[in-house]
């Protein structure tokens, strides 16, 4: 039976992650010992460089060390996220929350404080993670989540309970916006899949053979839902009310001419803080 130093463990996890091209191989080496239990916290390698590890946590550290080589996302190694300073629960059934979709949360809750005691529907919830924050910070509103995905809101559901929001999140299984009643919300929010066929094919691995494509891919143009999600808010929203988009890095000019067609005004865009036009959103006035 093999026995190893805790310090040649994270040696040969780091070395490995490392040949393999992935980014943060010491930070991650960290990641895969905490979660094959072989650590509790990050300084126990230099405070315990010589705790001796035994073979079944070393392969248990070696299976999981194998599935990052092959470019499997960490987070869904670990099975959890962190979005907005909370933690999310994520598997392979939804898109992993990105930083930049925390300025689509950061655009809603500005309206959202402005109306008060609004009512936001929340378009392909995914892991919930939007819906969660827009209640956790806005304790006036309710937020009906939906998702075609039966898979994601089930993770969506944990993550509710998780962080107690059951009281003001109503997650539904939905196609996009035609079941829901009209002038019936006061924001339409989305991270509608805005990739191109064409993107897609060139995503790093990682995120292409990993992720949910449903989650990702928005038709030839990259636009289809977004089209869809801009026409139906009009018979959804109510008088003034708001539909809130995250968007391609080229598309916030294409994305204002279909506002600008359906009629809204008020139509304004946000950079991220790569200088990317990453949310754009317009009023609707009867």
């Amino acid at each position: 039976m093999q026995i190893m130093q805790l310090k040649e463990l994270y040696s040969l996890g780091k070395d490995n992650l490392s040949r393999n091209a992935i980014e943060t191989p010491g930070l991650e080496a960290y990641i895969l010992l905490s979660e094959s239990e072989v650590i509790d916290n990050l300084s126990e390698v230099y405070a315990h460089p010589e705790k001796e590890i035994d073979q079944e946590t070393i392969n248990k550290f070696q299976n999981l060390l194998e599935r990052r080589v092959k470019k499997e996302p960490i987070a869904y190694i670990i099975g959890e996220k962190e979005f907005y300073s909370k933690t999310y629960k994520v598997n392979p059934s939804v898109l992993i929350p990105r930083p930049e979709t925390e300025l689509l949360v950061d655009e809603t809750l500005e309206l959202a404080k402005q109306i008060g005691s609004p009512l936001i529907l929340e378009i392909g919830t995914g892991s919930g993670c939007i819906a969660v924050t827009l209640a956790s910070y806005c304790n006036q509103a309710k937020i009906v989540a939906s998702d075609i995905s039966q898979r994601a809101l089930n993770v969506a559901k944990e993550n509710v309970n998780k962080h107690s929001q059951n009281d003001k999140i109503t997650l539904t299984k939905a196609d996009m916006l035609s079941s829901f009643k009209n002038d019936s919300f006061d924001i339409v929010v989305s991270n509608p899949p805005y990739i191109t066929e064409t993107e897609f094919d060139l995503l790093d691995p990682e995120v292409k053979d990993f992720e949910p494509k449903i989650a990702l891919t928005g038709g030839k143009d990259g636009l289809c839902y977004i089209k869809e999600i801009i026409s139906d808010s009009r018979r959804i929203l109510k008088d003034g009310g708001w539909c809130v988009l995250e968007i391609g890095y080229n598309q916030r000019k294409e994305v204002e001419n279909i506002f600008t067609d359906c009629e809204f005004i008020d139509i304004s865009s946000t950079k991220d803080l790569n200088g990317i036009e990453r949310v754009i959103k317009a009023k609707w006035k009867k």
